[in-house]
């Protein structure tokens, strides 16, 4: 072969390679731009994912404003800054099965409730806006995890949010008031807060269990139940603003439980649901609610029932449907608990339009009865009794694309702060958020 042959054939073959390397699928990302606004990195996001470290950051903002009754008009701005690190310990260090989790948020903006709805009583109990609450940098988990026994026995340990793992559905989200997300709303009224929720962790393990047949779930956990160190002082300041006082609090402990039976789980065709029943019991001192002298309460339980169920998927595998979800929650312990009873239910459906598949839209409602003992110590106070206070939202969630998510927001609030003494409020806001 002449070498001038030679050098057309290796130019040739160069050419095709070019072809094929432009003209190639790219190999599919753990961060497309569908999902995440700065991407994949050019690659080094994966890079990094397939080494063992995954870096996520969210910005999430919710503007609310009060258009109609409460006692003032006018809105307020919360946001919440959240990063996120998971590091593979076995693709890191080879430690077999395990994986770290570490939280950080920083929060700022004020609050509507307290603000513009119900000020003369500190703000409603349902607050319009989930993000706000504790407005500073905090360390939220610091969690370690172990599966084993292919995957279905799942260990948690280290500083962990109780709400990360009971009373939770993954549908309450698409909803901004607090009484759905991230947990209903009165397992987290007891003085001292002890059944911790994001952004507020404490030290704790957790186990759980899915049988051979993953038709059942079994959890419980432990937790350390003095997570702000009051040391089981209600007129104590928090001693943990930021999550970075990591000592052993000195205010007993929180022990929770529950069981989950799942129907079609998996499923691609028949319609899959969960259904839950829980319960916690904190074994430390409360502030007593039916006393006017600052009294305490030893020991406050709760007992709840959940049900997430689909009720229509648009075709087999897709999902694209509607989903309802329920919840009731009993106080065990009235003298440490706000409300003696709860009640939710909502329909959150997926791709409602066929040229939005991605698009969530939600409506719900919540009602909770405030507890005799509350009510004993709000009338020797001299303060207006409080009956019930009931919210309902609607919304609807835009996808679209490189991670950002527009959701329109209303809602009514019915008995602000439940003394029946404040116009039922309407509001108008929305939830806007950058996964970068």
């Amino acid at each position: 072969m002449s070498i001038a042959r030679v050098h057309r054939f290796a130019s040739a073959k160069a050419l095709f390679l070019l072809a094929v390397l432009v003209t190639a699928p790219a190999a599919a990302s753990d961060f497309p731009t569908s999902d995440y606004l700065t991407g994949s990195w050019n690659g080094l996001r994966d890079r990094w994912s397939e080494a063992g470290f995954v870096f996520k950051l969210n910005y999430t903002a919710e503007p609310m404003f009060n258009v109609d009754g409460g006692e003032v008009l006018g809105g307020t701005y919360a946001h919440n800054i959240g990063l996120d690190f998971v590091m593979d310990l076995e693709r890191l260090v080879g430690l077999p099965s395990t994986s770290l989790l570490v939280k950080l948020s920083k929060r700022d903006g004020d609050s509507v409730s307290a603000d513009f709805v119900a000020p003369s009583e500190g703000g409603n109990t349902f607050t319009v806006q989930e993000l706000y609450g504790g407005q500073v940098f905090k360390v939220a988990n610091v969690q370690f995890n172990t599966k084993l026994v292919d995957d279905r026995l799942d260990l948690a340990y280290g500083r962990l949010v109780a709400n990360d793992d009971f009373l939770r559905s993954d549908l309450y989200c698409q909803f901004v008031n607090n009484a759905f997300c991230g947990s209903p709303k009165p397992v987290c009224l007891q003085d001292p807060f002890t059944f911790t929720a994001y952004p507020t962790a404490t030290w704790g393990g957790r186990l759980r269990y899915d049988t051979p047949s993953r038709a059942w779930t079994l959890q419980a956990a432990i937790y350390d139940g003095d997570p702000e160190l009051k040391g089981g002082d209600p007129l104590s300041t928090s001693h943990n603003e930021h999550g970075l006082s990591w000592g052993l609090g000195n205010n007993g402990v929180t022990l929770a439980a529950e069981v989950h039976y799942h129907v079609n789980r998996d499923a691609d065709t028949a319609l899959p649901g969960v259904y839950k029943l829980g319960g916690f019991y904190l074994t430390g001192d409360y502030r007593d609610l039916s006393s006017v002298d600052d009294d305490t309460v030893s020991g406050n339980g709760m007992l709840w029932l959940l049900a997430d169920q689909m009720l229509y998927r648009a075709a087999p595998g897709s999902p694209r449907g509607l989903s309802a979800f329920g919840a009731l929650v009993f106080s065990l312990t009235d003298e440490a608990n706000q409300m003696s009873s709860y009640f939710n239910a909502g329909l959150v459906y997926e791709g409602l339009f066929a040229a939005r598949p991605r698009d969530r839209t939600g409506l719900a409602v919540s009602t909770g009865w405030y507890s005799d003992a509350w009510n004993d110590g709000l009338k020797a106070a001299g303060s207006p009794e409080k009956d019930y206070e009931a919210a309902i939202e609607l919304n609807h969630g835009f996808v679209l694309g490189r991670g950002i998510l527009i959701q329109p927001d209303i809602q009514y609030i019915i008995r602000p702060a439940g003394t029946g003494d404040i116009d039922n409020a309407f509001l108008v806001g929305a939830r806007v958020s950058v996964d970068f």
